[in-house]
């Protein structure tokens, strides 16, 4: 073997074990950022379901029957506000004052969540628009209002 087919042969391994270092570093990489993605998702749903938990809390302040939606929502937020998000997940409360929704979002790394909330889907804003929910059931005739479970 010639000293021009030696060094041939030597570039050629050294550069196709370098091409093949490069493709395992891509790879990993790869790989690590799909890790750290399932990461932030499972983080971002546990604390979107940790929310849910926090806003159909009935041993929180209930929501009065006899308050405007606006007021609920408002009430609604300050539950959520009241508990800090978990480790790594930036959470926004987005509200439109005058219906009384608003919309949670959550973020984790590049990862994004958001849903949209009423005080109606939590037992408010016009389930007795009327005044006392009491004298409402007491009224019925073998029909529930709804509160019975408040």
């Amino acid at each position: 073997m010639s000293l021009l087919e030696l060094l041939l042969a030597s570039g050629l391994l050294l550069g196709s074990g370098a091409a093949s270092v490069g493709i395992w570093n891509q790879v990993s990489t790869a790989l690590l950022k799909q890790r750290q993605d399932l990461v932030h998702l499972e983080s971002l749903e546990a604390e979107m379901q940790a929310a849910e938990a926090r806003l159909g809390d009935l041993q929180q302040d209930r929501l009065g029957n006899n308050l405007s939606c606006a007021e609920q929502g408002r009430r609604l937020v300050a539950r959520l506000e009241n508990q800090p998000p978990q480790a790594g997940v930036v959470r926004t409360i987005d509200d439109t004052a005058e219906a009384g929704l608003f919309v949670l979002r959550l973020r984790a790394g590049d990862q994004v969540r958001q849903r949209l909330y009423s005080p109606a889907a939590f037992g408010g804003c016009g389930v007795d628009a009327i005044g006392d929910p009491d004298q409402a059931s007491a009224s019925g005739k073998g029909e529930g209002n709804g509160d019975e479970a408040l």
